[in-house]
Parts: C-alpha cells; sequence; structure tokens
C-alpha cells in the first residue's frame, strides 16, 4: 500500500511532537508547567484587585464574583466564569466553592505538577482550606491571595486587635487556627465560608504561600506594641487599585473599562451637555451599606426625610454641578440591566419598598441622575476623573480617589473619625487633599462645617 506525501509529514509531526517534551529534557530544560488562575469573590473590591492582577496573564483564569452587575460586559475579560444563577448581590457562594474545588482535583489528578493562584475575599479565607488543605494539595502547588474587602477590612482589624490588648487576642486565635487545620485535614471542620471569619485571616496570611493584598497596608496600626511587631509576619502586599491599573498596558486599561461599563450608557450621566460640571454623590445611608437596624426610621419616612434635606442643601451649595448619585452596590435604585423583578432588591428584601419608591421619585422630580449601583466608582473615577467631583457617605471608593477631588462628607455627627477605616488617616496625612466639608444633621436642618488640612 503507498503512503501519500500528507500521510507521511502527519507520522513524522507526530513522532515530533511526541519526542519534543523528552528532547527538552535531555537538554536540562523542563516543559513548562500547567498554571492557573482562580477567583472566587464578593463585594466590589475583591473582584477588581483580582481581575486586575490576572486581566494580562497568559494562563487560564476561573472566576466567580458575587454581584453580578459588578462587570456589565465580563466576556471582555477573556476569563472562565462560573455560573453565578443568584441575583443580584450574594456571599461566597458555597455550590461555587464545591465548584472549584472539584476543578482544582481534576487537574491536580491530572497533572500533579499543576500550579495554581488563588484568589479570594479575605474573609472567606475558609474557602482556599476547604479547596487545597482539604484535599491534600501540597503547599508548594498552590498561592493563596487574600483580597481586602475595602474600609471592612480595616476596621475589623481595629475591632478584633486594635485595643492594648490586642496581641493576646491575636495569640489566641493563633493557638485556635492550629485546631481548625486539624479539624480540616481530619475532615471535621464545618465550614461557615459566607460568614465573616477575619480572625482566621491574619492568622491564615503568616503561612509561606499565602498573601494578603491589601491598599494601604502600611496604616494597620494596634495599640498594643507587641501586636505591631506580630504584623510583620503576616505577609502583606500593598496593592492600590489606582496603581494596579495604572500598571496594566493601554490596551488592557481599555479591556477592563469595556469590561466593567457600557460608556453608551454612563456617558449621558457623566457628561451632560448643559454646561456644567459632575457631582457624584455616593453611597446610601450614614452606615454606607444599610439603614443600620432597618426599622422604623425607614419605614416611616424619616430617613428619607434626611436623605432629601441632604441633597436639596447640596443642590443649593453647588447650583454649578450636574448632581448625580451614585448608590451602594446593595441598594441600586435603577440599574438598567436587573429585570424588573430585581429592581429595589436590596429595599424591598428589607421591607423598605416605599422608602425605594421614594428616593426614586425624588431623583427624578429633581433632575438627579442614578448610575448603576453596581458599577465600581474606582473605575469611572479612572475613566471621567478629570472631570468630576465626588462626595457622600462612608464609602470604600474614597481610597481611589485623587487628591482634592471629594468635596464633602454626609455624617452621622459633625466628627470624620466616624468615617469607615482608613478613611480617617488618609485624610488625616493630607491623601485627599487640602481639605473637606462635612454635612451633618442638627435637629430638623442640615449644618456643616468645612475642615483644612
Amino acid at each position: 500500500m503507498t503512503r501519500t506525501k500528507k500521510g507521511i509529514f502527519s507520522i513524522f509531526l507526530a513522532v515530533v511532537l511526541l519526542l519534543c517534551p523528552m528532547l527538552l529534557m535531555a537538554c536540562g530544560e523542563e516543559p513548562e508547567e500547567g498554571h492557573y488562575n482562580i477567583v472566587l469573590t464578593n463585594a466590589t473590591v475583591p473582584p477588581m484587585m483580582a481581575t486586575l492582577s490576572c486581566l494580562e496573564s497568559d494562563d487560564t483564569t476561573y472566576m466567580w464574583y458575587g454581584r453580578r452587575q459588578t462587570f456589565t460586559n465580563p466576556e471582555k475579560l477573556g476569563f472562565e466564569m462560573l455560573e453565578n444563577n443568584n441575583a443580584p448581590s450574594v456571599g461566597i457562594s458555597s455550590e461555587a466553592v464545591d465548584e472549584i474545588a472539584n476543578t482544582v482535583l481534576d487537574l491536580y489528578m491530572n497533572d500533579s505538577s499543576v500550579t495554581f493562584d488563588f484568589y479570594v475575599t479575605d474573609y472567606a479565607c475558609e474557602a482556599a482550606l476547604r479547596i487545597f488543605v482539604a484535599q491534600d494539595i501540597p503547599t508548594a502547588n498552590y498561592t493563596v491571595h487574600l483580597l481586602e474587602d475595602g474600609t471592612g477590612s480595616y476596621t475589623y482589624f481595629t475591632q478584633l486587635y486594635g485595643s492594648e490588648t490586642g496581641s493576646q487576642d491575636f495569640e489566641a486565635d493563633v493557638d485556635a487556627f492550629e485546631d481548625v487545620l486539624a479539624q480540616v485535614k481530619n475532615g471535621t471542620y464545618q465550614y461557615s465560608i459566607d460568614a465573616y471569619h477575619y480572625d482566621l485571616t491574619y492568622v491564615y496570611a503568616m503561612q509561606n504561600n499565602v498573601e494578603y493584598m491589601l491598599q494601604y497596608p502600611e496604616l494597620l496600626e494596634s495599640q498594643d506594641q507587641e501586636m505591631n511587631t506580630y504584623l510583620e509576619s503576616v505577609n502583606t502586599v500593598k496593592a492600590n487599585l489606582t496603581e494596579m491599573f495604572n500598571d496594566l498596558s493601554a490596551e488592557g486599561q481599555q479591556t477592563f473599562k469595556d469590561a466593567v461599563f457600557d460608556s453608551a450608557y454612563i456617558d449621558p450621566i457623566m457628561k451632560q451637555d448643559n454646561g456644567k460640571k459632575t457631582l457624584v454623590v455616593c453611597g446610601t445611608s450614614f452606615s454606607g451599606e444599610e439603614f443600620g437596624s432597618l426599622t422604623d426610621e425607614v419605614k416611616n419616612g424619616t430617613a428619607e426625610q434626611k436623605f432629601e434635606a441632604f441633597f436639596n442643601q447640596i443642590m443649593e451649595d453647588y447650583p454649578d454641578y450636574n448632581i448625580v448619585i451614585k448608590p451602594h452596590p446593595s441598594w441600586g435604585l435603577d440599574d438598567p440591566s436587573t429585570t424588573a423583578n430585581e429592581k429595589g432588591a436590596g429595599w424591598t428584601s428589607n421591607d423598605c419598598e416605599g422608602a425605594y419608591e421614594r428616593r426614586v421619585a425624588y431623583c427624578e422630580e429633581n433632575n438627579i441622575k442614578v448610575l448603576p449601583g453596581q458599577v465600581p466608582m474606582e473605575v469611572l473615577i479612572w475613566a471621567y476623573g478629570d472631570d468630576i467631583k465626588i462626595g457622600g457617605y462612608s464609602s470604600t471608593l474614597y481610597m481611589n480617589a485623587q487628591p482634592n477631588m471629594t468635596l464633602f462628607f454626609i455624617l452621622a455627627d459633625n466628627d470624620l473619625n466616624t468615617l469607615g477605616q482608613p478613611l480617617p488617616s488618609l485624610i488625616e496625612n493630607g491623601t485627599l487633599g487640602d481639605g473637606v466639608r462635612v454635612y451633618y444633621p442638627n435637629g430638623d436642618q442640615v449644618a456643616y462645617q468645612d475642615y483644612e488640612f
């Protein structure tokens, strides 16, 4: 039987491909090992921090994130997106953890030399224990990147270890972590991955294959000097979102912005063609995320009366600006990509339908345009920064504000120290600029004070 030239070439090519790895090893060169990035996040800062880390990687990236509308066009990232059927906002999903655990184990069983970079929201470090430690994946095969959850991460540090007994509390958590590891390895540990586990976060970040990515690690400080010494053993890494974005190539920056928001929808809000500048008022309430206990003050309309009084004063004080609202991601007002039954979900799920409807009506009556709640404000700062000013309730987003971009804060009291950590320090050291105004309630009136630094 005669062989065609094409058939002979195919056989030759197959033999070459088969021999290539052996030839490389004979020359002292190992073939490239498989490597994967895996992202498991919720909230806003963690998925951005992970995405900025992986966007220009040549390796396959698997990603799951809890707030579906954080990315308007996630397909532009080029990641393998794990399905999220929860809407519009959830914490870390146990189903996602199980799916990732199965994927990691399959890849490892197929190739024991495979390596992983695992990016996870800091308080959900239990997920790393479930996915890697419980499945006996060697520590040499993976690096865990714990990702800060904005001001919450710094506030929890202060609550846990910031007092004069911080080191004693930390030592107790170190001892407890040993018990946790033992239970994980013998299969008796009871996981609660969606709960806040900052008592594990800092201890886990002392492991050699774990790093804790924080925007301002230098601002972690305890009244207990021994605790500050312990912090030197925690593998913190400075990872400021703005600096990470600026480190991307021009193409990478555009890809990231295109994935996060639709400029055709956002541009008319941020660039209103009426000769006025844009002032974005951010947040939803004094606590930044919710109305405290969400009890009578919200349901009887008192909270909305305060909100409207603040905005009436802001519109009077800044007549040369178009006022735009950027709600907290959990309290969106009219996000365009939500389905009809998801609109106002953060409000309706807490029996605040009346407050939601009143706030929407107030915005419409006063020609106040509303940005999608789950679009990260940090990215809008990068995209429109030269043309906007910002202000509002306590929020993580001010950690990436340009100097003198922030005009004011809306607080429950005339006290900058009530802002979430580390914002008071950023104001004091001049990171946010030369000065800021504080609006606060004074009886039924709105008062304010200007601070200069």
